[in-house]
């Protein structure tokens, strides 16, 4: 123990140096200059108080099954709200909240995607896998299906849905907490890097859970108090504040740009086109495509799925379900009432200018509502929406670590490698080197996208999950015929097939695509410029200046794009235009798996169905997690 607390401390006096020595670089960001001293001081008891969470739990690390599950001692509640804590991410808190300060009603639609995913998850997968008593994914589905190759393929599955969610956790936080405090982008990755490695290092499942329980209790309050401050000048009149919202000048100007030239709405009816759907998601398509993939890919998310194994039976993991939906949906509605008041407090067009995607509208509206910029209660807000913002992206990754790490230990080297047979030393030396392996990966690959566009790897996550994991979950499950044969391709097939048509949809970059916009977007600037110089059109200096920068930045990339200049991939326009796949991805892995069952039946998958369908409904001989 003193071993763990001597490199705990030192883990927190590196991290304290690195903030301190960027701090003084920070840049010109939302908190003013008189009250970034205070904004650091909340991060720093932010620090203080999760490594004290660490030494707290580690104490009670003794085994592998400690450290992947806590024991299985995790109470339904508890384990709820950290899934709760898990799953409420930045891009809920920040991103939604923008998209609906923004676009309106469209932006929640999002949210009641994430909610109701909890649904498949609740009626078919929470009660079985715990009632299976494993660690991983690759656990549940090795009892029916070949031990090795399963293991194998579904870890690696596995890790690349945990990766591809984690690292747009990563770089939109580093990206945020810069825009907030100023710590530099490379800083703000090795930090939470630092921190993902710790937590999960040392504390294993029950320091994760610990930091979700207290991340997701914070955040939640945290919007309680926003709405609260939100709704006071309406004397907690609902249909007044959204009376204000519709009325707003403000919104209705801004969804009238929204509409373009041809709209013929008047403002009273832009106003109310703010309320209802089509200002975003314009295709039902895509928004199908997409929704298809989040309700049904959280049922196969390796750091979701893996809660369901910290309970100590299938009422625990039932429990677990409905409280997680609780706390989600409460959080959800709260974060629908704060991006119309961001709307309405701040305004879409200040929102925008400061970022075009919305993600610092809550941040803006904290502030706002404790003052103003000028005033100690405003910076005190927005210094809570900083450090809640950081402790929302650490307990995201930190869970996303700890089941790709999961992963790589337990099911490629304890599974695949040593065919089950390791000793208790070896399995806790492969989780420990597991975790470092992916958080360097992580840090590495977050400080290599910086400037990319990485949004897409977040629907390709849950893409993958409910194209490949999900169709081989729920065959094992509930289907007597399913065979190795059809896991093994439902598993590569899907997430092939997942990864192969984003690259080939419009969420890679086309240079020569973006050579045409550039292109156009000259030809409007000078038209524009022509009509000021001939009288046609009004502008003013400032309009003018823009004007003449984005033209200089459009002919810039026209000079350095080369005519041959392709996709990652050799394309010069993409060959689908879904930018999620799932309506695609996720009927062929449900196909691979039945079609290659059947032309591949596996006698041991059949023997063992009746032996595996009562232990899944039952429980029967499961105790605590079983470690091969």
């Amino acid at each position: 123990m003193n071993y763990l607390s001597i490199n705990v401390r030192r883990i927190l006096s590196i991290l304290s140096l690195s903030l301190i020595s960027q701090y003084t670089l920070a840049q010109s960001t939302l908190v003013s200059d008189s009250s970034r001293n205070f904004t650091f001081f909340i991060f720093a008891l932010l620090f203080i108080l999760t490594f004290a969470v660490i030494y707290l739990a580690a104490k009670k690390n003794t085994t592998t099954g400690d450290f992947y599950t806590g024991g299985g001692a995790i109470s339904g509640r508890t384990n709820g709200i950290a899934i709760a804590g898990d799953y409420l991410s930045a891009a809920a808190f920040l991103g939604v909240s923008g998209l609906i300060a923004l676009y309106g009603l469209d932006g929640s639609i999002y949210l009641v995607g994430f909610f109701v995913s909890f649904i498949p998850v609740l009626l078919l997968v929470a009660e079985p896998c715990r009632n299976l008593g494993k660690y991983t994914l690759g656990d549940i589905l090795s009892l029916r299906n070949h031990f090795r190759s399963t293991k194998f393929v579904v870890a690696i599955s596995s890790i690349l849905v945990a990766l591809f969610y984690m690292v747009p956790q990563i770089v939109g936080g580093a990206v945020i907490i810069k825009a907030l405090i100023g710590i530099p982008y490379e800083t703000s990755v090795v930090v939470v890097g630092g921190l993902m490695l710790s937590y999960v290092l040392f504390g294993g499942m029950r320091a994760t859970t610990a930091i979700q329980l207290f991340k997701a209790l914070v955040l939640i309050s945290f919007c309680f108090l926003l709405v609260i401050l939100t709704w006071i000048p309406y004397g907690f009149n609902v249909n007044g504040f959204f009376k204000s919202v519709v009325s707003h000048p403000f919104i209705q100007q801004h969804v009238l740009s929204l509409l373009g030239s041809t709209s013929n709405l008047s403002a009273a009816e832009a106003g109310q086109r703010f309320l209802e759907p089509g200002l975003y998601l314009k295709s039902p398509l895509e928004q199908f495509s997409l929704s298809l993939a989040l309700v049904l890919g959280t049922a196969a998310m390796p750091h979701i799925l893996m809660r369901f194994f910290t309970v100590a039976n299938a009422q625990g993991a039932r429990a677990s379900a409905l409280w997680a939906m609780l706390a989600i949906g409460v959080c959800h509605l709260f974060i629908i009432v704060i991006g119309f008041s961001s709307a309405l407090n701040i305004g879409p067009l200040a929102i925008s200018q400061i970022d075009k995607g919305g993600n610092l509208a809550a941040p803006m509206l904290a502030q706002y509502l404790g003052g103003g910029a000028d005033s100690m209660m405003g910076n005190f807000l927005l210094a809570l929406v900083a450090a809640v913002s950081f402790a929302t992206i650490v307990a995201v990754v930190a869970g996303l670590t700890l089941a790709a790490a999961s992963s790589l230990a337990h099911d490629v080297y304890v599974g695949a490698i040593k065919n089950g047979q390791a000793t208790e030393r070896e399995q806790k030396n492969a989780a420990r080197i597991a975790t470092i392996i992916m958080v360097l990966i992580a840090i590495g690959v977050g400080i290599s996208a910086k400037g990319q566009n990485v949004a897409h790897l977040v629907g390709l996550g849950y893409a993958v999950a409910a194209s490949a994991n999900l169709p081989a979950l729920l065959m094992t499950l509930y289907w007597k015929r399913c065979s190795t044969a059809g896991v093994l391709a439902g598993v590569i097939g899907g997430t092939v097939l997942s990864i192969g048509l984003v690259l080939i949809s419009p969420n890679m970059t086309y240079p020569q695509l973006q050579k045409e916009v550039a292109v156009s977007t000259i030809k409007t600037l000078d038209a524009k410029v022509s009509q000021v110089e001939s009288g046609v059109l009004k502008a003013s200096d400032r309009e003018l200046a823009e004007w003449k920068k984005s033209r200089t930045a459009a002919m810039e990339k026209v000079v350095s794009t080369p005519d041959q200049a392709t996709s990652l991939i050799g394309l010069e326009k993409p060959i689908i235009n879904l930018k999620n796949p799932g309506i695609i991805s996720i009927p062929v892995g449900f196909l691979l798996v039945i079609m290659f069952s059947l032309l591949f039946p596996s006698r041991y998958s059949q023997n063992s169905w009746k032996e595996f369908s009562v232990r899944r409904e039952s429980g029967l001989g499961v105790h605590k997690p079983v470690q091969h």
